[in-house]
Protein backbone atom coordinates (compact mmCIF):
# COMPACT_ATOMS: atom_id res chain seq x y z
CA UNK A 1 0.00 0.00 0.00
CA UNK A 2 1.51 3.39 -0.99
CA UNK A 3 2.52 5.62 1.90
CA UNK A 4 1.14 9.14 2.25
CA UNK A 5 3.41 12.00 1.23
CA UNK A 6 3.73 13.16 4.84
CA UNK A 7 4.56 9.72 6.17
CA UNK A 8 7.08 9.05 3.40
CA UNK A 9 8.73 12.42 4.04
CA UNK A 10 9.04 11.55 7.75
CA UNK A 11 10.65 8.23 6.86
CA UNK A 12 13.01 10.00 4.44
CA UNK A 13 14.07 12.51 7.10
CA UNK A 14 14.67 9.83 9.75
CA UNK A 15 16.64 7.65 7.34
CA UNK A 16 18.74 10.63 6.24
CA UNK A 17 19.56 11.55 9.84
CA UNK A 18 20.53 7.96 10.65
CA UNK A 19 22.77 7.88 7.57
CA UNK A 20 24.35 11.14 8.70
CA UNK A 21 24.84 9.82 12.24
CA UNK A 22 26.64 6.74 10.93
CA UNK A 23 28.91 8.88 8.74
CA UNK A 24 29.71 11.26 11.60
CA UNK A 25 30.35 8.33 13.94
CA UNK A 26 32.83 6.88 11.48
CA UNK A 27 34.63 10.22 11.06
CA UNK A 28 34.60 10.76 14.82
CA UNK A 29 36.62 7.63 15.52
CA UNK A 30 38.51 7.47 12.24
CA UNK A 31 39.95 10.99 11.96
CA UNK A 32 42.06 11.07 15.17
CA UNK A 33 43.25 7.53 14.42
CA UNK A 34 44.37 8.48 10.90
CA UNK A 35 46.04 11.67 12.13
CA UNK A 36 47.95 9.58 14.67
CA UNK A 37 48.89 6.83 12.20
CA UNK A 38 49.84 8.83 9.08
CA UNK A 39 50.29 12.38 10.48
CA UNK A 40 48.21 15.51 9.96
CA UNK A 41 50.27 16.55 6.90
CA UNK A 42 49.50 13.28 5.12
CA UNK A 43 45.89 13.33 6.33
CA UNK A 44 45.40 16.61 4.48
CA UNK A 45 46.05 14.83 1.16
CA UNK A 46 43.02 12.58 1.74
CA UNK A 47 40.78 15.65 1.87
CA UNK A 48 42.62 17.13 -1.11
CA UNK A 49 42.05 13.96 -3.15
CA UNK A 50 38.34 14.16 -2.41
CA UNK A 51 38.38 17.81 -3.46
CA UNK A 52 39.92 16.88 -6.82
CA UNK A 53 37.13 14.36 -7.31
CA UNK A 54 34.75 17.23 -6.63
CA UNK A 55 36.45 19.14 -9.45
CA UNK A 56 35.87 16.17 -11.74
CA UNK A 57 32.16 16.00 -10.90
CA UNK A 58 31.71 19.35 -12.61
CA UNK A 59 31.82 17.42 -15.89
CA UNK A 60 29.13 14.88 -14.91
CA UNK A 61 26.84 17.16 -12.92
CA UNK A 62 25.31 18.67 -16.07
CA UNK A 63 23.60 15.38 -16.89
CA UNK A 64 23.05 13.55 -13.63
CA UNK A 65 21.86 16.34 -11.35
CA UNK A 66 19.03 17.41 -13.64
CA UNK A 67 18.02 14.02 -15.05
CA UNK A 68 16.04 13.04 -11.93
CA UNK A 69 13.90 16.13 -12.30
CA UNK A 70 13.03 15.43 -15.96
CA UNK A 71 12.42 11.71 -15.42
CA UNK A 72 10.22 12.42 -12.38
CA UNK A 73 8.06 15.01 -14.15
CA UNK A 74 7.56 12.75 -17.20
CA UNK A 75 6.81 9.75 -14.97
CA UNK A 76 4.25 11.54 -12.80
CA UNK A 77 2.56 12.89 -15.91
CA UNK A 78 2.08 9.28 -17.00
CA UNK A 79 4.63 9.30 -19.83
CA UNK A 80 6.68 6.21 -18.91
CA UNK A 81 8.05 5.87 -22.43
CA UNK A 82 9.60 9.33 -22.27
CA UNK A 83 11.05 8.51 -18.85
CA UNK A 84 12.67 5.39 -20.33
CA UNK A 85 14.16 7.37 -23.20
CA UNK A 86 15.64 9.95 -20.83
CA UNK A 87 17.00 7.20 -18.56
CA UNK A 88 18.59 5.26 -21.41
CA UNK A 89 20.08 8.36 -23.03
CA UNK A 90 21.71 9.51 -19.79
CA UNK A 91 23.04 5.99 -19.10
CA UNK A 92 24.83 5.85 -22.46
CA UNK A 93 26.22 9.36 -21.97
CA UNK A 94 27.45 8.44 -18.46
CA UNK A 95 29.29 5.39 -19.78
CA UNK A 96 31.06 7.59 -22.32
CA UNK A 97 31.95 10.20 -19.67
CA UNK A 98 33.26 7.49 -17.33
CA UNK A 99 35.63 6.19 -20.03
CA UNK A 100 36.92 9.69 -20.79
CA UNK A 101 37.39 10.55 -17.10
CA UNK A 102 39.27 7.28 -16.50
CA UNK A 103 41.81 8.18 -19.20
CA UNK A 104 42.21 11.80 -18.09
CA UNK A 105 42.52 10.97 -14.38
CA UNK A 106 45.16 8.31 -15.11
CA UNK A 107 47.30 10.89 -16.93
CA UNK A 108 46.77 13.41 -14.13
CA UNK A 109 47.85 10.98 -11.39
CA UNK A 110 51.06 10.15 -13.27
CA UNK A 111 52.11 13.82 -13.17
CA UNK A 112 50.61 14.62 -9.75
CA UNK A 113 53.92 15.50 -8.07
CA UNK A 114 54.54 18.21 -10.66
CA UNK A 115 51.18 19.84 -9.86
CA UNK A 116 51.15 19.67 -6.04
CA UNK A 117 53.71 20.19 -3.31
CA UNK A 118 54.22 16.66 -1.97
CA UNK A 119 56.95 15.65 0.51
CA UNK A 120 59.28 13.18 -1.17
CA UNK A 121 58.47 10.41 1.31
CA UNK A 122 54.74 10.68 0.50
CA UNK A 123 54.77 10.85 -3.31
CA UNK A 124 53.91 7.22 -4.04
CA UNK A 125 51.30 7.04 -1.27
CA UNK A 126 49.62 10.26 -2.41
CA UNK A 127 49.52 9.08 -6.04
CA UNK A 128 47.88 5.79 -5.06
CA UNK A 129 45.46 7.72 -2.83
CA UNK A 130 44.41 9.91 -5.74
CA UNK A 131 44.20 6.90 -8.08
CA UNK A 132 41.68 5.08 -5.88
CA UNK A 133 39.72 8.30 -5.33
CA UNK A 134 39.34 8.78 -9.08
CA UNK A 135 38.47 5.10 -9.61
CA UNK A 136 35.66 5.46 -7.08
CA UNK A 137 34.44 8.52 -8.97
CA UNK A 138 34.43 6.63 -12.28
CA UNK A 139 32.41 3.79 -10.74
CA UNK A 140 29.89 6.25 -9.28
CA UNK A 141 29.53 7.94 -12.68
CA UNK A 142 28.60 4.64 -14.34
CA UNK A 143 25.59 4.11 -12.06
CA UNK A 144 24.65 7.70 -11.17
CA UNK A 145 21.49 7.57 -13.26
CA UNK A 146 20.23 4.55 -11.29
CA UNK A 147 19.96 6.65 -8.12
CA UNK A 148 17.14 8.63 -9.74
CA UNK A 149 14.76 5.70 -9.15
CA UNK A 150 14.45 6.48 -5.44
CA UNK A 151 14.07 10.18 -6.26
CA UNK A 152 11.22 9.56 -8.73
CA UNK A 153 9.33 7.40 -6.22
CA UNK A 154 10.09 9.77 -3.30
CA UNK A 155 11.98 6.96 -1.54
CA UNK A 156 15.06 8.83 -0.39
CA UNK A 157 15.12 6.50 2.62
CA UNK A 158 16.31 3.71 0.31
CA UNK A 159 19.34 5.76 -0.72
CA UNK A 160 20.01 6.57 2.94
CA UNK A 161 19.94 2.88 3.92
CA UNK A 162 22.24 2.14 1.00
CA UNK A 163 24.62 4.87 2.17
CA UNK A 164 24.62 3.49 5.72
CA UNK A 165 25.60 0.03 4.50
CA UNK A 166 28.29 1.45 2.18
CA UNK A 167 29.78 3.49 5.04
CA UNK A 168 29.84 0.44 7.30
CA UNK A 169 31.59 -1.52 4.54
CA UNK A 170 34.08 1.33 4.17
CA UNK A 171 34.95 1.46 7.87
CA UNK A 172 35.18 -2.34 8.06
CA UNK A 173 37.66 -2.35 5.17
CA UNK A 174 39.70 0.45 6.77
CA UNK A 175 39.91 -1.37 10.10
CA UNK A 176 40.83 -4.61 8.33
CA UNK A 177 43.56 -2.97 6.23
CA UNK A 178 45.13 -1.13 9.17
CA UNK A 179 44.94 -4.26 11.33
CA UNK A 180 46.64 -6.56 8.80
CA UNK A 181 49.09 -4.28 6.99
CA UNK A 182 51.44 -1.43 7.97
CA UNK A 183 49.61 1.93 7.94
CA UNK A 184 49.34 3.47 4.47
CA UNK A 185 47.80 6.77 3.38
CA UNK A 186 45.82 5.20 0.55
CA UNK A 187 43.92 2.73 2.76
CA UNK A 188 41.06 5.25 3.13
CA UNK A 189 40.46 5.76 -0.60
CA UNK A 190 40.99 2.03 -1.24
CA UNK A 191 38.19 1.33 1.25
CA UNK A 192 36.06 3.98 -0.46
CA UNK A 193 36.61 2.17 -3.76
CA UNK A 194 35.42 -1.07 -2.15
CA UNK A 195 32.26 0.61 -0.86
CA UNK A 196 31.85 2.19 -4.31
CA UNK A 197 31.67 -1.27 -5.88
CA UNK A 198 28.89 -2.12 -3.41
CA UNK A 199 27.04 1.06 -4.38
CA UNK A 200 27.34 0.15 -8.05
CA UNK A 201 25.56 -3.16 -7.45
CA UNK A 202 23.08 -1.67 -4.96
CA UNK A 203 22.03 1.16 -7.27
CA UNK A 204 21.28 -1.24 -10.10
CA UNK A 205 19.31 -3.53 -7.79
CA UNK A 206 17.27 -0.66 -6.32
CA UNK A 207 16.40 0.63 -9.78
CA UNK A 208 15.06 -2.80 -10.83
CA UNK A 209 12.89 -3.10 -7.72
CA UNK A 210 11.65 0.47 -7.27
CA UNK A 211 11.21 1.65 -10.86
CA UNK A 212 10.88 -1.42 -13.11
CA UNK A 213 8.56 0.40 -15.53
CA UNK A 214 11.38 2.64 -16.71
CA UNK A 215 13.57 0.45 -18.90
CA UNK A 216 17.27 0.86 -19.70
CA UNK A 217 17.71 0.23 -23.42
CA UNK A 218 20.66 1.65 -25.36
CA UNK A 219 18.55 1.50 -28.53
CA UNK A 220 16.45 4.31 -27.02
CA UNK A 221 19.44 6.63 -26.87
CA UNK A 222 18.50 10.05 -28.21
CA UNK A 223 21.15 12.71 -28.63
CA UNK A 224 18.41 15.39 -28.63
CA UNK A 225 17.45 14.40 -25.08
CA UNK A 226 21.07 14.62 -23.98
CA UNK A 227 21.33 18.10 -25.53
CA UNK A 228 18.16 19.19 -23.76
CA UNK A 229 19.44 17.94 -20.42
CA UNK A 230 22.82 19.57 -20.99
CA UNK A 231 21.13 22.88 -21.82
CA UNK A 232 19.52 22.85 -18.37
CA UNK A 233 22.19 20.90 -16.54
CA UNK A 234 25.05 23.14 -17.64
CA UNK A 235 23.83 25.60 -15.03
CA UNK A 236 24.15 22.95 -12.34
CA UNK A 237 27.67 22.24 -13.58
CA UNK A 238 28.43 25.92 -13.27
CA UNK A 239 26.89 25.80 -9.80
CA UNK A 240 29.26 22.93 -9.00
CA UNK A 241 32.12 25.06 -10.33
CA UNK A 242 30.99 27.82 -7.99
CA UNK A 243 31.05 25.37 -5.09
CA UNK A 244 34.62 24.44 -6.02
CA UNK A 245 35.59 28.12 -6.08
CA UNK A 246 33.86 28.69 -2.76
CA UNK A 247 35.14 25.76 -0.71
CA UNK A 248 36.78 23.14 -2.90
CA UNK A 249 39.95 25.14 -3.52
CA UNK A 250 40.79 25.90 0.10
CA UNK A 251 43.03 22.87 0.67
CA UNK A 252 44.67 23.35 -2.73
CA UNK A 253 45.39 27.02 -1.98
CA UNK A 254 46.86 26.00 1.38
CA UNK A 255 49.01 23.35 -0.26
CA UNK A 256 50.44 25.72 -2.86
CA UNK A 257 50.86 28.84 -0.69
CA UNK A 258 51.02 27.90 3.00
CA UNK A 259 52.40 24.34 2.99
CA UNK A 260 51.24 20.88 3.97
CA UNK A 261 51.23 21.51 7.74
CA UNK A 262 48.51 24.19 7.62
CA UNK A 263 46.68 22.18 4.96
CA UNK A 264 46.53 19.28 7.41
CA UNK A 265 45.13 21.48 10.21
CA UNK A 266 42.53 22.99 7.87
CA UNK A 267 41.51 19.51 6.74
CA UNK A 268 40.92 18.52 10.38
CA UNK A 269 39.03 21.77 11.02
CA UNK A 270 36.71 21.09 8.08
CA UNK A 271 35.77 17.54 9.12
CA UNK A 272 32.89 18.36 11.47
CA UNK A 273 31.59 21.42 9.55
CA UNK A 274 31.59 19.41 6.30
CA UNK A 275 29.54 16.71 8.02
CA UNK A 276 27.05 19.38 9.10
CA UNK A 277 27.05 20.74 5.55
CA UNK A 278 26.39 17.29 4.14
CA UNK A 279 23.44 16.83 6.50
CA UNK A 280 22.12 20.25 5.46
CA UNK A 281 22.17 19.23 1.79
CA UNK A 282 20.68 15.82 2.56
CA UNK A 283 17.79 17.28 4.56
CA UNK A 284 17.13 19.91 1.89
CA UNK A 285 17.11 17.21 -0.77
CA UNK A 286 14.62 15.11 1.20
CA UNK A 287 11.85 17.53 0.28
CA UNK A 288 12.80 17.85 -3.40
CA UNK A 289 10.90 14.77 -4.69
CA UNK A 290 7.68 16.01 -3.04
CA UNK A 291 8.28 19.53 -4.37
CA UNK A 292 8.74 18.05 -7.86
CA UNK A 293 5.51 16.09 -7.66
CA UNK A 294 3.55 19.17 -6.52
CA UNK A 295 5.16 21.28 -9.26
CA UNK A 296 4.39 18.66 -11.92
CA UNK A 297 0.74 18.73 -10.80
CA UNK A 298 0.80 22.58 -10.75
CA UNK A 299 -0.11 22.75 -7.05
CA UNK A 300 1.86 25.95 -6.36
CA UNK A 301 -0.04 27.04 -3.19
CA UNK A 302 0.61 23.64 -1.62
CA UNK A 303 4.26 23.87 -2.72
CA UNK A 304 4.66 27.22 -0.93
CA UNK A 305 3.14 25.84 2.28
CA UNK A 306 5.43 22.81 2.14
CA UNK A 307 8.46 25.03 1.46
CA UNK A 308 7.78 27.18 4.52
CA UNK A 309 7.15 24.20 6.76
CA UNK A 310 10.18 22.25 5.52
CA UNK A 311 12.39 25.30 6.14
CA UNK A 312 11.34 25.28 9.78
CA UNK A 313 11.89 21.53 10.07
CA UNK A 314 15.45 21.74 8.70
CA UNK A 315 16.22 24.70 10.97
CA UNK A 316 14.75 22.84 13.97
CA UNK A 317 16.94 19.81 13.33
CA UNK A 318 20.19 21.69 12.62
CA UNK A 319 20.17 24.82 14.83
CA UNK A 320 20.90 22.92 18.04
CA UNK A 321 23.93 20.87 16.82
CA UNK A 322 25.44 23.88 15.02
CA UNK A 323 25.03 26.12 18.06
CA UNK A 324 26.42 23.37 20.27
CA UNK A 325 29.45 22.87 18.06
CA UNK A 326 30.24 26.60 18.07
CA UNK A 327 29.77 26.98 21.82
CA UNK A 328 31.50 23.76 22.93
CA UNK A 329 33.94 23.40 20.01
CA UNK A 330 37.14 24.01 21.94
CA UNK A 331 36.29 21.42 24.60
CA UNK A 332 35.44 18.99 21.80
CA UNK A 333 38.73 19.45 19.95
CA UNK A 334 40.79 19.14 23.14
CA UNK A 335 39.23 15.72 23.68
CA UNK A 336 39.09 14.69 19.99
CA UNK A 337 42.63 15.71 19.01
CA UNK A 338 44.73 15.07 22.14
CA UNK A 339 47.98 15.07 20.11
CA UNK A 340 47.55 18.73 19.11
CA UNK A 341 49.05 21.64 21.05
CA UNK A 342 46.82 24.34 22.64
CA UNK A 343 47.84 26.75 19.86
CA UNK A 344 46.86 24.22 17.18
CA UNK A 345 43.55 23.54 18.96
CA UNK A 346 42.80 27.27 18.93
CA UNK A 347 43.56 27.48 15.21
CA UNK A 348 41.45 24.42 14.40
CA UNK A 349 38.49 25.69 16.45
CA UNK A 350 38.59 29.17 14.90
CA UNK A 351 38.78 27.76 11.37
CA UNK A 352 35.91 25.39 12.15
CA UNK A 353 33.66 28.23 13.32
CA UNK A 354 34.51 30.24 10.20
CA UNK A 355 33.70 27.26 8.00
CA UNK A 356 30.42 26.70 9.87
CA UNK A 357 29.05 30.15 9.03
CA UNK A 358 27.91 29.16 5.55
CA UNK A 359 26.24 25.96 6.80
CA UNK A 360 24.57 27.85 9.63
CA UNK A 361 22.99 30.27 7.14
CA UNK A 362 22.17 27.65 4.51
CA UNK A 363 20.47 25.48 7.14
CA UNK A 364 17.81 28.19 7.30
CA UNK A 365 17.18 28.19 3.54
CA UNK A 366 18.53 24.93 2.07
CA UNK A 367 15.08 23.52 1.35
CA UNK A 368 14.24 26.74 -0.54
CA UNK A 369 17.33 26.29 -2.73
CA UNK A 370 15.82 23.08 -4.07
CA UNK A 371 13.02 25.09 -5.68
CA UNK A 372 15.55 26.37 -8.24
CA UNK A 373 16.09 22.85 -9.55
CA UNK A 374 12.41 21.89 -9.36
CA UNK A 375 11.42 24.93 -11.44
CA UNK A 376 14.52 24.63 -13.66
CA UNK A 377 15.49 28.24 -12.91
CA UNK A 378 19.22 28.04 -12.36
CA UNK A 379 20.92 30.80 -14.33
CA UNK A 380 20.76 33.73 -11.92
CA UNK A 381 21.77 31.67 -8.82
CA UNK A 382 24.76 30.38 -10.79
CA UNK A 383 25.88 33.86 -11.77
CA UNK A 384 25.54 35.04 -8.17
CA UNK A 385 27.53 32.05 -6.88
CA UNK A 386 30.15 32.44 -9.60
CA UNK A 387 30.70 36.08 -8.65
CA UNK A 388 31.00 35.20 -4.97
CA UNK A 389 33.34 32.31 -5.78
CA UNK A 390 35.72 34.38 -7.88
CA UNK A 391 35.83 37.12 -5.25
CA UNK A 392 36.51 34.53 -2.53
CA UNK A 393 39.41 32.93 -4.40
CA UNK A 394 41.01 36.31 -5.15
CA UNK A 395 40.69 37.45 -1.52
CA UNK A 396 42.04 34.13 -0.17
CA UNK A 397 45.08 34.07 -2.48
CA UNK A 398 45.85 37.73 -1.78
CA UNK A 399 45.55 37.18 1.98
CA UNK A 400 47.88 34.16 1.84
CA UNK A 401 50.54 36.23 0.10
CA UNK A 402 50.10 39.53 1.90
CA UNK A 403 49.14 38.72 5.51
CA UNK A 404 50.01 36.30 8.30
CA UNK A 405 46.37 35.24 8.61
CA UNK A 406 45.92 33.69 5.17
CA UNK A 407 44.59 30.37 6.45
CA UNK A 408 41.74 32.15 8.24
CA UNK A 409 40.81 34.03 5.08
CA UNK A 410 40.86 30.72 3.18
CA UNK A 411 38.51 29.18 5.74
CA UNK A 412 36.20 32.15 6.22
CA UNK A 413 35.89 34.38 3.15
CA UNK A 414 33.69 32.15 1.03
CA UNK A 415 31.81 30.96 4.13
CA UNK A 416 30.74 34.49 5.11
CA UNK A 417 29.83 35.54 1.57
CA UNK A 418 27.83 32.38 0.89
CA UNK A 419 26.10 32.76 4.24
CA UNK A 420 24.87 36.20 3.24
CA UNK A 421 23.83 34.83 -0.14
CA UNK A 422 21.80 32.06 1.54
CA UNK A 423 19.96 34.42 3.90
CA UNK A 424 19.24 37.26 1.46
CA UNK A 425 19.23 36.02 -2.14
CA UNK A 426 17.79 32.52 -1.77
CA UNK A 427 14.44 33.40 -0.09
CA UNK A 428 13.85 36.31 -2.49
CA UNK A 429 14.69 34.33 -5.64
CA UNK A 430 12.61 31.32 -4.54
CA UNK A 431 9.62 33.64 -4.17
CA UNK A 432 10.34 35.26 -7.53
CA UNK A 433 10.39 32.03 -9.54
CA UNK A 434 7.15 30.93 -7.86
CA UNK A 435 5.66 34.32 -8.85
CA UNK A 436 5.03 35.39 -5.25
CA UNK A 437 5.90 38.49 -3.23
CA UNK A 438 9.66 38.59 -2.69
CA UNK A 439 9.13 38.86 1.06
CA UNK A 440 6.94 35.78 1.40
CA UNK A 441 9.67 33.53 2.89
CA UNK A 442 11.57 36.12 4.93
CA UNK A 443 9.36 36.01 8.08
CA UNK A 444 10.05 32.27 8.34
CA UNK A 445 13.79 32.72 7.80
CA UNK A 446 13.99 35.56 10.35
CA UNK A 447 12.13 33.49 12.91
CA UNK A 448 14.52 30.59 12.35
CA UNK A 449 17.56 32.88 12.78
CA UNK A 450 16.22 34.40 16.01
CA UNK A 451 15.66 30.90 17.36
CA UNK A 452 19.26 29.96 16.57
CA UNK A 453 20.67 33.10 18.23
CA UNK A 454 18.74 32.40 21.44
CA UNK A 455 20.04 28.82 21.55
CA UNK A 456 23.63 29.92 20.83
CA UNK A 457 23.54 32.50 23.65
CA UNK A 458 22.17 29.87 26.03
CA UNK A 459 24.88 27.36 25.07
CA UNK A 460 27.64 29.99 25.35
CA UNK A 461 26.57 30.87 28.88
CA UNK A 462 26.52 27.20 29.89
CA UNK A 463 29.90 26.61 28.24
CA UNK A 464 31.49 29.37 30.34
CA UNK A 465 29.93 28.10 33.55
CA UNK A 466 30.84 24.40 33.38
CA UNK A 467 34.11 22.47 33.25
CA UNK A 468 34.55 19.45 30.99
CA UNK A 469 36.81 16.79 32.51
CA UNK A 470 36.45 14.02 29.93
CA UNK A 471 34.25 12.44 27.31
CA UNK A 472 31.66 11.29 29.86
CA UNK A 473 31.03 14.76 31.24
CA UNK A 474 31.15 16.28 27.75
CA UNK A 475 28.54 13.87 26.37
CA UNK A 476 26.33 14.30 29.47
CA UNK A 477 26.43 18.11 29.24
CA UNK A 478 25.75 18.05 25.49
CA UNK A 479 22.82 15.66 25.95
CA UNK A 480 21.20 17.87 28.60
CA UNK A 481 21.79 21.00 26.51
CA UNK A 482 20.42 19.28 23.42
CA UNK A 483 17.19 18.23 25.13
CA UNK A 484 16.76 21.73 26.57
CA UNK A 485 17.44 23.40 23.20
CA UNK A 486 15.08 21.19 21.20
CA UNK A 487 12.31 21.75 23.74
CA UNK A 488 12.94 25.50 23.51
CA UNK A 489 13.07 25.42 19.69
CA UNK A 490 9.54 24.11 19.27
CA UNK A 491 7.70 27.29 20.40
CA UNK A 492 10.46 29.49 18.94
CA UNK A 493 10.21 28.12 15.40
CA UNK A 494 6.65 26.84 15.02
CA UNK A 495 3.35 28.66 15.52
CA UNK A 496 0.41 27.12 17.34
CA UNK A 497 -1.16 25.63 14.21
CA UNK A 498 2.12 24.09 13.11
CA UNK A 499 2.71 22.63 16.58
CA UNK A 500 -0.71 21.01 16.42
CA UNK A 501 0.15 19.68 12.96
CA UNK A 502 3.39 18.20 14.28
CA UNK A 503 1.63 16.72 17.30
CA UNK A 504 -1.02 15.09 15.12
CA UNK A 505 1.62 13.65 12.78
CA UNK A 506 3.66 12.24 15.68
CA UNK A 507 0.56 10.86 17.42
CA UNK A 508 -0.62 9.23 14.20
CA UNK A 509 2.76 7.66 13.53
Amino acid sequence: MPKSAGKQMSINIIASIVSFAVTVGINFFLTPYLVKEVGSDAYGFIGLANNFVQYATIVTTALNSISGRFISIAYHKGDVEKSSKIFSSVLVADLFLAAVMLILSSIFVCFLDTVLKIPSNLVSGVKITFAFAFLTFVVSTVTAIFTTAAFVKNRIDINSIRDIISNLIKVALIVLLFAIFPAQLYFVTLASFGSGIFLLLANITVKKKVLPEVKADIRKFDIKIVKTLLASGIWLSLAQLCQVLLSGLDLLICNLTLGTALMGLLSIAKTVPNSIGNLTVILGSVFTPHYTILYAKKKIPELIIEAKFSTKIVSFILSTPIAGFIAFGRQFYILWQPTKSPEEITMIQFMSVLTCITFLCSSQTQSLMMINTVCNKLRLPVFVNLTVGIVSVIVAIAACNLTDYGVYFVAGTSSVLMGLRALIFTPAYSAYILKQKLSIFFPTVIRDCVGFIIILVLFSIISNLITVTGWSSFIFICAICGILAYALSLPLLFNKAELCKLKNKLTKK
